[in-house]
């Protein structure tokens, strides 16, 4: 019976002490990344890049891969107007039409005082492309991507912390004209 007992205080120490001394979540609730897309004209589409964030953010890096069937797509414009990341100190774009890819992204501050992201919601960057020959554009699809040699999502918090946000991709719910 002691023997019971003592295994019962012992388990029931390292059970209190465990948790006690867990590790607390400093990065909160996961972020998401919302990659929302729009056949705004004809043979043209708008990606619109969204980001929840809890934490302040310093850097992004959004890497995508896209393609619509057999018709090759280019990138027509990337832009920061009017986004929660309009203010970045640095913001920079790579493409590589061969492979139907791109990674765009940014940095708040490099030697500057401006401020990093604010927790918050709202667009991050837009992404304009086009049908780029002749044939006619299939459906439309894009994932995240690994872009050579270095390049994944990534979020990066003030401390230096590599943040993967959830990714949601979707097509923009379009609206009737009346």
């Amino acid at each position: 019976m002691k023997f019971k007992t003592l295994l019962f205080t012992i388990l029931a120490l390292s059970l209190f002490i465990g948790t006690a001394f867990a590790q607390i979540d400093s990065m909160g609730i996961a972020d998401t990344l919302t990659l929302t897309y729009t056949n705004y004209a004809p043979s043209k589409w708008v990606i619109e890049a969204s980001l929840w964030n809890d934490e302040e953010i310093a850097a992004f890096d959004i890497p995508i891969k896209y393609t619509a069937g057999m018709a090759k797509l280019k990138v027509d414009s990337v832009t920061y107007t009017n986004t929660r990341t309009d203010y970045f100190a640095q913001k920079y774009i790579q493409i590589d039409t061969t492979g139907q890819m791109l990674h765009f992204g940014g940095l708040a501050y490099m030697g500057t005082d401006k401020p990093p992201l604010a927790p918050g919601t709202g667009a991050i960057g837009h992404v304009y492309l086009s049908v780029w020959g002749d044939k006619e554009p299939g459906e439309f699809v894009m994932d995240t991507t690994f872009f050579a040699p270095s390049n994944k999502l990534m979020l990066v918090d003030r401390n230096a912390k590599t943040i993967v946000p959830i990714v949601i991709i979707k097509e923009a719910v379009k609206k009737d004209k009346k």
